[in-house]
């Protein structure tokens, strides 16, 4: 029999009472008997122990949490500190007529052929040999198109079709158009775009932000577009609507009259219900237009000329 099954109950709840209170096995034996003993196993037994653990786990929690308030008490103003540093300062007068005279030294670049699947990243490692590129942008190729190619088997990468370089220095971009615009793109031999050749204009007093201008006017008409086709179906559809509620409203009338025909006994016997058609017809008078044409009334010719006889006189 082992040493654990040899104990009795009582010796097993002195050992968990001095394990709970963090005593070892030797500790626990140099307390007597009296000051460790508990009473016999009984329902009240088995909740005094957790009870014990628990008062003891909440006290270190707590302690812990009010640590924690501490440390981010202490905290606190850090944040607020980092919170106004990065609050955006203003731009004053000298810093906008700085920002001005280096947006004017900046020089523009059309790019009105792309070659296949080159992504920017390339288009600016291009570039970037004649000098720092601040901003680029490859317009992406129709969607349709995207799909075709994909559809019928070909290759899945995107492609450009046109696209637009800024470069810091005007001088960096004439340089580039100047060597590019229309020679291979200077990769090596063992390159994708060893073969390519590249079409670059270079934009005389244009900058970046006329480009963002066009392109929301662009945008702008597009949209302007697309809400006047959308009012010109909005209009066909109510016209549309209301021509079917019209017919409906003219069914139901001859419906009804057919029906009061039917049961009125004289109305049975007359021609109109012996297949003749007994639809009113309303007929409109036209008010003839006064005119000097061939094909109008003569009276209205004789009118006009003794008008014009009368003007004439007066000024002779």
């Amino acid at each position: 029999m082992s040493d654990v099954e040899e104990r009795k109950p009582s010796e097993l709840k002195k050992v968990s009472v001095a394990a709970t209170l963090g005593f070892g096995a030797d500790d626990s034996d140099s307390y007597s008997d009296e000051e460790l003993e508990i009473p016999a196993a009984s329902d009240s037994d088995n909740e005094d122990v957790p009870a014990l653990k628990r008062g003891h786990f909440d006290a270190f929690n707590a302690e812990e949490d009010d640590l924690s308030e501490n440390e981010a008490l202490e905290d606190a103003p850090k944040e607020a500190k980092d919170r106004k540093s990065k609050k955006i300062k203003s731009l004053t007068p000298e810093k906008v007529a700085k920002l001005e005279k280096k947006l004017a030294k900046t020089g523009v670049v059309y790019i009105s052929k792309v070659p296949p699947y080159m992504k920017p990243s390339k288009m600016r490692q291009i570039l970037g040999r004649f000098g720092e590129i601040d901003r680029l942008f490859l317009k992406p190729e129709n969607l349709k198109s995207y799909a075709r190619r994909v559809k019928y088997g070909g290759n899945k990468k995107k492609s450009f079709t046109e696209g637009w370089a800024e470069f810091t220095k005007k001088r960096h971009a004439k340089l580039a158009v100047h060597t590019l615009n229309g020679n291979p793109t200077g990769e090596k031999k063992g390159s994708f775009y060893h073969d390519d050749v590249l079409n670059i204009k270079y934009l005389s007093g244009f900058k970046w932000a006329d480009l963002t201008e066009q392109i929301a006017r662009e945008n702008e008409i597009r949209d302007a577009k697309l809400q006047a086709e959308l009012a010109q179906q909005q209009k066909l559809n109510k016209t549309f609507v209301a021509n079917v509620e019209k017919s409906k409203m003219i069914d139901n009338i001859q419906k009804k009259k057919k029906a009061r025909a039917d049961a009125d006994p004289v109305l049975k016997g007359t021609a109109g219900n012996q297949g003749v058609d007994t639809t009113i017809r309303r007929t409109f008078r036209q008010s003839k237009v006064a005119s000097s044409r061939a094909d109008a009334e003569q009276k209205f010719k004789t009118e006009n000329s003794s008008k014009l006889n009368g003007v004439i006189n007066r000024f002779i």
